[in-house]
């Protein structure tokens, strides 16, 4: 039974090897391969653990039958150019196995419902150049580049830009 809920601090390691895990598939030809290879899920925990320490971040995590397969990581927009009322995503990383079984789209929706409790009226998104699967997923959810670009480890970034509104949802989150 797949369900969602609130990521907790013990999380942060299972939170790290989805992350290393989709990294690796998602960015493979995009990044160097050195780059993946070196990913650490240890050190990405403890640098999750340290961010958060200091700073605000709503994450959810899917389970399946009881096993962390995706998370999504959302906030108030960092960027300079937007006001409190912008959510922004910051990840949604799903492992690879279980992609396209709708895990993206359900983090998608809880990610967007909470942004608009807290009162934001549109989302943004920022979304490597090349990775033709994360622009379409989030074209799919009809967000739309809004021509803001930016570099991100030496690679291009493009925002993409949504208004949204709180929506009923049938998921179980807990």
């Amino acid at each position: 039974m797949r369900k969602y809920r609130k990521a907790k601090p013990e999380d942060d390691l299972e939170i790290a090897e989805i992350s290393v895990q989709s990294w690796k598939f998602a960015y493979k030809g995009i990044m160097p391969d050195e780059t993946l290879k070196s990913l650490d899920s240890q050190k990405r925990a403890r640098e999750r653990r340290d961010f958060l320490k200091e700073n605000s971040l709503s994450t959810y995590i899917c389970l399946e039958s009881g096993k962390p397969v995706g998370f999504v990581d959302f906030e108030i927009c960092r960027d300079k150019d937007c006001d409190k009322n912008v959510g922004e995503i910051w990840a949604i990383y799903i492992s690879p196995e279980y992609i396209g079984k709708r895990i993206g789209k359900e983090l998608f929706s809880i990610s967007t419902n909470k942004l608009a409790q807290k009162g934001c009226s549109e989302i943004a998104v920022w979304v490597l150049s090349e990775n033709k699967l994360a622009k379409e997923f989030y074209e799919r959810q009809n967000l739309t580049a809004d021509g803001k670009e930016r570099e991100y480890l030496g690679l291009r970034e493009i925002r993409y830009r949504k208004n949204i509104a709180p929506t009923q949802s049938s998921l179980h989150i807990s």
